[in-house]
């Protein structure tokens, strides 16, 4: 049990900042948060499962408003702080109709905040890890529709700058940002060797149950890949294929915890996920129809012609053996997360959805 160690979690709102947070409070860390405003902080304190922490002082918010500007995380965020766990990243808007600057609105925010989060840390001793939250996207090129080696944490997304900032697609552009950011951060740490460790992890697409403000994926979560095939009929899977590994939210958590306590996972990239699957959303249907029956009439068909892409696997056999940990399978994950969506009434909130994905 740690004797008064401290977390700071930047974007500690987030759908999987918040069950990071969580599991270092079971854990006994004490938590520190920071978010863009009062109102979030508010709003965030206020969550059921985090009732008793802040009622003990075990876990606060701090303000930090915007995380690329120098030194935004100096002072009340990073004083006194054991770990620091980053997880803040700008997403791509791909609404039809919606124009971005890739470069402005996706690049240059992600690897700067993330560059910003480390020289941030590097003015505080006290500091043991930075830890990252990045993507396996950091490792995998998501426009190549089927690769012939597994990915870990030692693979690298071949795409630059340039590319980035021209990218066909915004998922694209953001994939691209995440390996630059990836990239950044090590070369920050090879050429000013700072006091403290750096890992960096490498999660697949993110299922689980979930703690947060959007817990049933409603807007935009990863959730929304397993919940959009359980509970809407007119789900596109041409439109919203998913991805091809999935990494069980909870066992994510506990790669954190886990990477924090153990001088094994110093210097790493981890890639998260069960070793050597391949899944996507139109494999779910048939799990559902199976562990559902009654919900077969109110699943979506599958087209016959689908060919989901891109397909990949990973190897995960360095981050278990080094965490000392075990993946939970792809099929455990997505009925138990779908088993909790039911149970808590997600369906409900999916049916009052007008888009249809």
């Amino acid at each position: 049990m740690p004797a008064g160690e401290t977390v700071l979690i930047s974007g500690i709102n987030g759908f999987v900042a918040t069950d990071i947070a969580l599991a270092f409070l079971k854990a006994g860390y004490h938590v520190r948060g920071t978010v863009r405003s009062q109102a979030k902080a508010d709003a965030w304190l206020a969550l059921p499962a985090f009732k008793e922490y802040a009622e003990s002082g075990q876990v606060k918010i701090v303000l930090v408003k915007d995380i690329t500007v120098e030194d935004a995380f100096v002072g009340a965020p990073l004083e006194g702080v054991d770990y620091f766990v980053h997880t803040i990243a700008q997403l791509p808007d791909w609404r039809p109709g919606v124009k971005q600057n890739y470069e402005t609105d996706i690049l240059l925010p992600n690897i700067n905040g993330t560059l910003n989060a480390l020289k941030c840390a590097a003015k505080y001793p006290q500091c043991k890890k930075v830890l990252n939250l990045g993507s396996i996207a950091g490792a995998v090129d998501f426009s190549v529709p089927k690769h012939d080696q597994p990915i870990s944490g030692r693979s690298w997304n071949p795409r630059d700058y340039e590319y980035g900032k021209n990218a066909p697609h915004p998922l694209l552009a953001y994939t691209t940002s995440k390996k630059l950011a990836d990239e950044a951060a090590w070369k920050y740490m090879d050429e000013v060797k700072p006091h403290f460790a750096h890992i960096n992890m490498l999660p697949c697409f993110i299922y689980g149950p979930a703690h947060g403000h959007d817990p049933f994926g409603v807007h935009n979560a990863s959730q929304q890949w397993l919940a959009g095939p359980l509970f809407r009929k007119d789900w596109n899977f041409k439109t919203a294929s998913g991805g091809p590994v999935v990494v069980d939210l909870r066992d994510l958590c506990t790669a954190f915890v886990k990477a924090a306590e153990r001088d094994e996972a110093n210097g790493h990239r981890f890639a998260l996920g069960p070793s050597n699957t391949t899944i996507f959303p139109s494999d779910y249907v048939a799990l559902y129809a199976k562990a559902f029956p009654d919900r077969v009439e109110k699943l979506p068909a599958v087209p016959n012609d689908l060919e989901n892409a891109p397909v990949f696997v990973i190897d995960s056999s360095e981050t278990e053996r080094l965490l000392d940990m075990k993946f939970r399978p792809a099929e455990e994950t997505i009925l138990d997360t779908a088993r909790w969506l039911i149970e808590s009434g997600a369906e409900k909130e999916w049916e009052q959805l007008q888009t249809v994905y």
